[in-house]
């Protein structure tokens, strides 16, 4: 992010630069072109009054008419003089003034009558173009110039100004990391503590007494999950490096299986789909892990007992995504929160789950590092559901290139509910549209 506001905010200045000593340069030519005009129009009204067409003036010539009969210079350019404007002139008309190009340059010709006779002067502008364009040269390597320089002068005040941010950043970042790490190690042993002496004293105190206990112990798991949540913040950056091709499918059968015992501890019905082939996608298995972990946690802490929370994997658009969806029957979200319940601390009003503000804008850091995208729906009292999309990788590799997962998971929707599992599927799984669904207990 830093980088591309370094880099915006440098572009943003050498175009000011650049504008500005285009403008300048616009200016000063405008400036240049008048001055010519000026100069040319005072050395023909000179030779108008004055001038004869037997000594010319240096680039001007002049035609004079006195009753029909015509003086001209010795030598002139081809094509001069103007007998239409001379006529014109005769006539008793006003002042004319005439933009001729011809053999090879552009002439300036005025033909008025003055001291009862008709006079035209032609004037050669070749020398004057030549400055021009002289000019518009100078300019333009000006320009580039101007460029380059705004382009360094851009970047050198872009660095200048984006660096103190960066290092705060950098300083906040290693603040984070390092405190969370020193703060787990006493946390787990606090937790440990309060485990063990709820377990073995737990008949020797009273009830007030074991049910502090309890919530000392569920304290202190809460906030080593903002300890981790902390530290996953601090650590996830976009990575050009340690990626590869994890089946999506495998990551959320483990978390699933992780989840199963807190679904049936609050009479939750927790359920799996996957596809019937591996939906594989290039990524980093922990953060995804994490992602699959953060929206499972948030649908139970948001769906009342008795719900339903089903996870599914599917590949879509021909194989080129994956889509994980993850749909619970809770309490949802007001559709006013859609666009901020990935901000961080952003606080939900319903539910138990995080509630710290950095479980779901992690999941979007993740997604957008893996990029994908994620989005949610909800209606309020009907539950919630959260879609993410990510490229799919079966297309760069080959079917015999799949490996068995670690993780064994079935090419069938892995369904369960919050009780103990059927050692065996009492039926037959059955084709439902365009998805195989497992059989359910009960």
């Amino acid at each position: 992010m830093l980088r591309r506001v370094r880099i915006k905010l440098g572009a943003q200045v050498a175009a000011v630069i650049t504008v500005v000593v285009l403008m300048l340069g616009c200016l000063s030519y405008c400036l240049f072109q008048d001055r010519q005009q000026a100069d040319i129009r005072r050395a023909l009204d000179y030779s108008l009054e004055h001038g004869s067409p037997d000594r010319p003036d240096p680039c001007i010539w002049l035609f004079v008419q006195r009753a029909g009969q015509l003086d001209q210079p010795a030598q002139h350019p081809p094509g001069f003089p103007l007998a239409t404007a001379l006529r014109r002139a005769a006539q008793g008309r006003p002042a004319q003034t005439d933009d001729v190009a011809r053999n090879g340059t552009h002439y300036i010709v005025v033909t008025e009558e003055r001291s009862g006779a008709v006079r035209q002067a032609v004037f050669d502008e070749r020398y004057q173009s030549a400055d021009r364009h002289q000019m518009l040269t100078v300019l333009l390597i000006a320009e580039l110039v101007g460029l380059g320089l705004a382009l360094a002068t851009g970047a050198i005040l872009a660095e200048r100004a984006i660096s103190p941010l960066s290092r705060a950043l950098v300083k906040q970042r290693e603040f984070v990391a390092d405190a969370s790490h020193e703060l787990r190690t006493p946390l787990t042993r606090m937790h440990t503590r309060a485990q063990l002496l709820l377990r073995g004293e737990q008949d020797r105190f009273g009830a007030g007494t074991a049910e502090e206990l309890q919530r000392l112990v569920a304290g202190s798991a809460q906030l080593a999950e903002v300890l981790d949540d902390l530290l996953l913040s601090a650590s996830l950056t976009p990575l050009s490096t340690g990626y590869e091709r994890l089946d999506l499918s495998v990551l959320a059968a483990e978390v699933v299986e992780a989840e199963r015992a807190r679904a049936a501890q609050q009479q939750l019905t927790l359920e799996l789909r996957a596809p019937g082939q591996p939906a594989l996608v290039h990524g980093i298995a922990s953060p995804l892990r994490r992602m699959i972990s953060s929206l499972v946690d948030n649908a139970l802490g948001h769906t009342r007992p008795g719900g339903l929370v089903q996870v599914v994997v599917e590949v879509i658009d021909r194989g080129h995504t994956v889509e994980l969806t993850v749909a619970d029957d809770g309490v949802g979200f007001d559709p006013a929160d859609r666009g901020r319940i990935f901000e961080r601390l952003a606080r939900g009003t319903q539910g138990s789950g995080h509630r710290f503000g950095l479980g779901l804008a992690l999941v979007s850091t993740i997604v957008e590092n893996h990029g994908g995208t994620i989005s949610a729906t909800s209606r309020p009292g009907k539950g919630s559901t959260f879609t993410v999309l990510l490229p799919s990788a079966t297309r760069h590799i080959r079917p015999a290139e799949a490996q068995p997962a670690p993780f064994e998971v079935q090419r069938r929707p892995i369904t369960g509910t919050a009780g103990p599992r059927p050692s065996r599927c009492p039926g037959s799984s059955q084709r439902r549209g365009r998805r195989w669904v497992g059989c359910r207990r009960g």
